[in-house]
Order: structure tokens, then C-alpha cells, then sequence
């Protein structure tokens, strides 16, 4: 009964037998839809997760070895302080790390955000609106 049957004291009509499971074939299709649909959402994180290793990965091996071209930046005293005090918090913790590895950190992971997703990438939604 719905509410308004409750409300008016009306009394709800029976189907017909080829009606009624008409009705129940269509939410059991809803049903696997929404089930289809929890799947497929639960599945990106997974690949997202998959990919972002992998992008890890990928940066990993180009940072470990070393540069042998210069290329020099020019940073805010706030954004070269950012960096000494994430360089010294690494040094707290026990683990060596360099504000050129974290440049060079950040510039791999620009490149290959941008190589996979193009327009989308932060990159370039940045130097668009940079040049807006």
C-alpha cells in the first residue's frame, strides 16, 4: 500500500497475473543494473590505485638515475622553504632526500600526468589558466 492508500483509505488493485511479473522482471532489471553499477564504480579505484602505483613506479626509476643536464629554476623564498622544511622532515624521520629529488619528483610526475591525459592534466590546466 502506498501512503496516499493509507491517507484515503483506498484499497490497492490486484494485477493481472502477466502484469505482475511484467513488474517484477522490471525491478529485478534495477536491481542488476544498480548492482552493475556499484561494480563498475568500485572497479576505478581499484584501477586508479593500479595506476598510480605503476606512475610511481615509473618516476621511481627516473629519479634514481642520475641527471647529467642542468637546468636551473627560479623559486619564491616561500616555495624554497616549503622545500628545505620538507627536505628537513625527511631528515628527522631518518630518510635522505634532496630539494633537487623532490624537483625532480614534481617535474616527472607533470610529465607523466600530462603524457597520459593530455588537455585534462594538471599541467595543462594550469598553463591555460596562466595564459587566460
Amino acid at each position: 500500500m502506498s501512503d496516499l492508500d493509507l491517507i484515503y483509505g483506498t484499497k490497492p488493485k490486484t494485477l493481472p497475473l502477466a502484469e505482475e511479473k511484467g513488474k517484477k522482471k522490471a525491478i529485478q532489471a534495477r536491481k542488476d543494473i544498480s548492482t552493475k553499477a556499484i561494480k563498475k564504480e568500485s572497479n576505478p579505484d581499484s584501477a586508479l590505485a593500479s595506476n598510480q602505483d605503476s606512475m610511481v613506479e615509473t618516476i621511481r626509476k627516473t629519479v634514481k638515475s642520475l641527471g647529467d643536464k642542468v637546468a636551473f629554476t627560479r623559486v619564491t623564498p616561500e616555495e624554497k622553504g616549503r622545500l628545505a622544511d620538507v627536505v628537513y622532515t625527511y631528515k628527522r624521520q631518518g630518510t635522505k632526500t634532496s630539494e633537487n629529488e623532490i624537483i625532480r619528483i614534481a617535474i616527472s610526475l607533470l610529465l607523466e600526468d600530462f603524457t597520459k591525459n593530455g588537455k585534462e592534466s594538471v599541467l595543462a590546466q594550469v598553463i591555460e589558466a596562466l595564459n587566460a
